[in-house]
């Protein structure tokens, strides 16, 4: 007769119970301990990823191109009071280049209080050198002026604009491509392992909930214990820290995201579109001032109103409105505008495009109007249109415009500044809760675990 051996369990031939339970309770508390160190790395990549975005790269990004539009603005106005004769300055022209000049001095401090990163630091000091070389300049086209040497007056101007478009302004704008720099490499990092990290949270807690699991089947069928109420209420907390951590680790991402790619990357559009704007601005007066290279300066600010918005021979502003207003994409329009007109997101953004549409066009056809009186020999009429705030002139228009665009960046600095906020709310005592929270599972094991192991001394 042929014996047939009864099956026994594999791991009871191995080990003793009390070595199985002893194991059980060290492997469980070695998991807690890896799963803390994770999610403490994790969360701490995320909170310094968003403290790099959200406090570091991205204002000083803005600073710098806050500094862009008013030195464009500056020239503009500098350009304006040149445009006029001695004595007849009008007060908001010399008001306003005062107004940019302390806006750039404000600048450059929180600048130079905001450096990160190595190269700031240099081009900050080349900014005020060649400010400092500028405003000289300024000062001499001023009193040439009062001279009536119309001649050198125009020279000097033209050695000022040079100045500003070739070292002053590119200046500005490197002083944000560094932080614009860092600031891809930090979210594409982040963006990159966040995957990974959560990934690596989620099979360490539940392999945690797992084992925890594990130990009370064991209990059951080796012990016959139907309840471990030290086990059960371990196991509860480890599910809960682990609901609670991947929520709050891609809630944070969430935020993150969308400060970055939603909200600040418009923002960012609508900054470079703004400087481009003042730029435009300033050539238009710089048509007016310097009619040897009037032709060169229409060039200029066609080249960057294109820039802004280039709408296609067979559509106008008013169709490229209906479109927005109806949301359906509007197909051959390219340009900064364009693009944002493409990805609006959030709530009042439509509505302040469309405002922006229509202030940038009478902008537009009041600059046609300048250019059709300059041409005709009516250079004064030009001038007086130009410089105008009264309703229907350009700084009227252009007010107008850029009071609307200011609505259109606040609203999306609004919605970047509230999901950092909310990201970094989200990670708020963190370490604290986690700690406590893992703590409490490895001590609950040990109290689940410990009469057990005492049945067999």
């Amino acid at each position: 007769m042929i014996s047939v051996p009864q099956p026994t369990h594999r791991l009871a031939q191995k080990f003793t119970t009390p070595q199985i339970l002893r194991n059980a309770w060290y492997t469980t508390w070695g998991v807690s301990l890896l799963l803390l160190i994770i999610s403490i790395y994790g969360v701490d990549a995320q909170r310094k990823a968003i403290e790099n975005v959200g406090k570091n790269a991205a204002p000083s990004i803005i600073t710098a191109q806050q500094l862009q539009d008013s030195l464009a603005d500056m020239d503009a106005s500098l350009a304006n009071e040149l445009l006029l004769k001695p004595g007849a300055a009008d007060r908001q022209v010399l008001a306003a280049f005062e107004i940019n000049r302390k806006k750039i001095a404000d600048r450059l401090v929180a600048a130079a209080k905001n450096i990160t990163y190595p190269e700031e630091e240099k081009i900050i000091q080349s900014l005020q050198l060649n400010l400092s070389a500028y405003l000289l300049r300024l000062q001499e086209a001023r009193d040439a002026r009062k001279r009536g040497d119309a001649a050198g007056t125009l020279a000097i101007y033209q050695n000022a604009a040079q100045l500003m478009d070739r070292e002053i302004i590119p200046q500005a704008e490197k002083l944000g491509q560094v932080n614009d720099r860092e600031l891809e490499k930090s979210y594409n990092r982040q963006s990159f392992s966040n995957g990974g990290i959560a990934f690596a949270i989620a099979i360490v807690g539940l392999s945690q909930i797992g084992i925890i699991c594990a130990i009370q089947l064991f209990l059951y069928l080796r012990m016959r214990r139907i309840f471990n109420l030290p086990l059960l209420g371990a196991t509860v907390i480890a599910i809960i820290f682990l609901g609670y951590t991947i929520g709050s680790f891609i809630g944070a991402s969430t935020n993150l995201r969308i400060a970055k790619a939603d909200a600040f990357n418009s923002l960012y559009a609508l900054r470079k579109m703004r400087s481009l704007s003042y730029k435009a601005n300033a050539d238009e007066s710089r048509y007016l001032l310097d009619r040897a290279n009037a032709a060169g300066h229409e060039r200029s600010f066609t080249d960057k109103t294109v820039r802004i918005l280039n709408i296609p021979d067979n559509q106008s502003i008013d169709s490229i409105i209906a479109n927005v207003n109806q949301k359906r994409p509007t197909p051959g329009i390219t340009g900064l505008f364009a693009d944002e007109l493409n990805t609006t997101t959030f709530d009042g953004e439509r509505e302040l495009e469309i405002e922006i549409l229509k202030a940038w066009n009478d902008y537009l056809k009041i600059d046609t109007q300048i250019r059709q009186l300059a041409r005709s020999g009516k250079i004064a009429e030009a001038l007086a249109l130009r410089v105008g705030t009264n309703q229907g002139e350009s700084n009227w228009a252009f007010d107008r415009y850029k009071n609307i665009h200011t609505k259109l960046m606040d609203l999306n600095k609004q919605e970047f500044e509230q999901n950092i906020k909310r990201g970094e709310e989200r990670l708020d005592n963190f370490e604290i809760i986690a700690a406590a929270a893992l703590g409490s599972v490895a001590i609950l094991t040990l109290f689940g675990l410990r009469p057990r192991l005492m049945e067999y001394l």
